[in-house]
């Protein structure tokens, strides 16, 4: 099910480019309408997401963020974006060292930033900091780290022509040792065999809100629902959903399941954030 959306979602990015005479032309991926083809790599200015998140560690940690000075570049993998609704208005990066979220103020990223697309990053003039702890690149936003603009994003990015889903490791977040899970922040990940809480048959992953109401559920008002995990505690490990999610109105399985999606944080409360309905497999036992 997950190979399936993954190869989804690249048919999606394929079917959304321009058509002429009636007959759909696939994208000229050495030429990409979308970013700053100008952009060249150049090895000396590469960095890696590992060695970012060593050099703002404080600044991440402190929920602060930084201007990036210098030439760098980064070359990433897409592993999450906005395809589903339960992604909004970032897309999640990854390289062999970690993973990063970005922050655009923009919406309809997924057609040329589908899962498994690579693309390089130019660092200089974008800002790095911490969102909850959360590592994020992305402009200043009222003294603490925000979206940048669209325009501003098309001008730092550059889509590779390399689309490879092999590329991106999933992580088993129940095997990952407690002094080493930071490193594995914003990282793809399966967490296999989870009971998700509150499935009783009827209640869905992510009811609509309503004003004057509780949810027994740990709803909230800002348009996530949370649901527990193997009965964790509400602050130690939740299931993160969109009420505009395009599965919000899934009805949560009753067995257990195996989950995929990105591993994110709010301080101390780790955030498991399914990108499609395809992220959950019902065990078969």
């Amino acid at each position: 099910m997950k190979a399936k959306y993954i190869f989804l979602t690249f048919v999606s990015a394929m079917m959304l480019t321009a058509c002429m005479d009636g007959e759909w032309e696939a994208p000229d991926m050495t030429n990409p309408a979308y970013g700053n083809n100008a952009i060249t790599v150049d090895a000396s200015k590469q960095v890696t997401i590992g060695e970012l998140k060593t050099t703002y560690a404080s600044v991440i940690a402190g929920s602060g963020f930084e201007r990036i000075t210098d030439e760098k570049q980064l070359q990433c993998t897409v592993i999450g974006n906005d395809i589903g609704g339960n992604i909004y208005k970032q897309i999640i990066v990854q390289d062999a060292t970690g993973a990063l979220v970005v922050g655009i103020n923009g919406t309809g990223l997924f057609p040329f930033l589908s899962v498994g697309q690579q693309i390089l990053i130019d660092l200089k003039d974008l800002c790095i900091g911490g969102y909850g702890e959360q590592p994020q690149l992305g402009d200043e936003y009222n003294g603490s780290i925000g979206r940048m603009s669209t325009e501003k994003w098309q001008q730092h990015v550059k889509i590779l022509p390399t689309h490879d889903i092999s590329q991106i490791d999933t992580i088993d977040f129940f095997s990952v040792a407690k002094n080493d899970i930071d490193r594995y922040c914003g990282h793809l990940v399966c967490l296999k065999d989870v009971q998700i809480g509150d499935a009783d048959g009827t209640t869905t992953l992510a009811p609509e809100y309503k004003s004057g109401t509780t949810l027994t559920y740990n709803g909230s008002t800002n348009g996530y629902v949370h649901h527990t995990l193997n009965g964790e505690s509400m602050n130690s490990l939740l299931l993160r959903t969109s009420t505009y999610a395009d599965f919000a109105a899934l009805v949560i399985p009753q067995k257990p399941v195996t989950l995929y999606g990105i591993a994110t944080r709010y301080r101390s409360t780790w955030q498991i954030l399914i990108r499609a309905e395809e992220d959950i497999v019902i065990s078969e036992n």
